[in-house]
């Protein structure tokens, strides 16, 4: 029941974003204006942050379950930190446009590449994992950093760090088509294999008793995840706090089994981050940064989670 509700939130928040702004206008009676605005503008938005929200809620929840680890998230494994670092890079070099989430989207997979090299040599495990994932992101946050020292303050300065807060204004079709096929590849593998996430989420020996090829099964959901995450990354900037507290509230409307929670993850995660586009370009006359919108409503959110557990356990 509270499933079919999330689903009418979510189909709620889907067909009334693209009216919503600092241009607000009504679906009934649109002018010629209205619906160039609809159509090239407000529509592969609203796609854009539905399906980011969906992908960066799925990867977070996999991570969550690969990891064992309720406060993991999706950038974890150094993804978001490469993506950055490739978008950086491209607008230092003064490229524009596509080539940006290009660029940002092979630094993000390869980031992860280097994550599963570095964890092979640390020794094998989870453990190797994340500690090769810390390692990586540290490195890559650093060179975003030494790049931004070297910007242009009058110029590229402003254009990353508007990149780094994270952003869908701008986006228009052209810049949405490049990122479907990873972002469904990420999302549509992640649900089919969710029933993997409960077994997953157990210790090692026993999902080896269960049968699970634990190894296998880990590499796969992990590089879904990352793919995901370097095409939002990519495709929006760096966006924080969605893909870790979606899951939480997921659990708290359907419970801990992965085959229900993984799609009202993604419902969550899509419905979240479509709403927090809505704040961002109708609060005030002025655009806000997205990663500042999700961050304001994310944080409190999850403080509120973990003290109504805390009191439920007390209870």
């Amino acid at each position: 029941m509270r499933g079919r509700g999330v689903l009418l939130l979510a189909l709620f928040v889907f067909l009334t974003s693209p009216f919503v702004g600092r241009m607000h206008f009504s679906p009934f009676g649109m002018g010629e204006l209205e619906k160039a605005v609809l159509l090239n503008i407000r529509l592969p938005r609203v796609i854009a942050s539905a399906l980011v929200g969906a992908s960066l809620s799925l990867a977070g929840l996999t991570f969550q379950n690969v990891f064992r680890n309720p406060l993991a998230g999706p950038n974890l494994l150094g993804v978001t930190s490469g993506a950055a670092f490739g978008a950086v890079l491209a607008i230092l070099l003064g490229f524009g446009g596509l080539l940006i989430q290009f660029s940002a989207f092979l630094f993000g997979v390869l980031a992860v590449f280097i994550v599963w090299r570095l964890s092979k040599l640390i020794g094998d495990g989870l453990l190797s994992l994340v500690l090769a994932g810390i390692a990586v992101s540290a490195f890559f946050s650093s060179l975003v950093g030494f790049a931004k020292y070297l910007a242009d303050p009058y110029d590229k300065l402003q254009e990353i760090v508007y990149w780094l807060l994270g952003s869908f204004a701008g986006l228009r079709w052209e810049n949405l088509w490049p990122m479907l096929p990873p972002l469904a590849v990420s999302i549509v593998g992640i649900v089919l294999l969710r029933w993997s996430l409960n077994v997953l989420s157990l210790s090692e020996e026993e999902a080896k008793a269960l049968g699970l090829n634990v190894s296998l099964y880990r590499r796969f959901l992990v590089l879904l995840a990352a793919l995901g995450v370097s095409a939002s990354t990519a495709m929006a900037g760096m966006i924080g706090w969605v893909g870790l507290v979606s899951p939480h509230i997921a659990r708290l409307l359907v419970g801990h089994d992965n085959r229900t929670l993984a799609p009202v993850s993604a419902l969550v995660g899509a419905s979240m981050l479509a709403f927090c586009d809505d704040i961002a370009r109708s609060l005030a006359t002025f655009e806000l940064p997205l990663g500042v919108v999700t961050s304001l409503i994310g944080a409190p959110v999850l403080m509120a989670i973990l003290a109504r557990r805390r009191w439920h356990v007390k209870g």
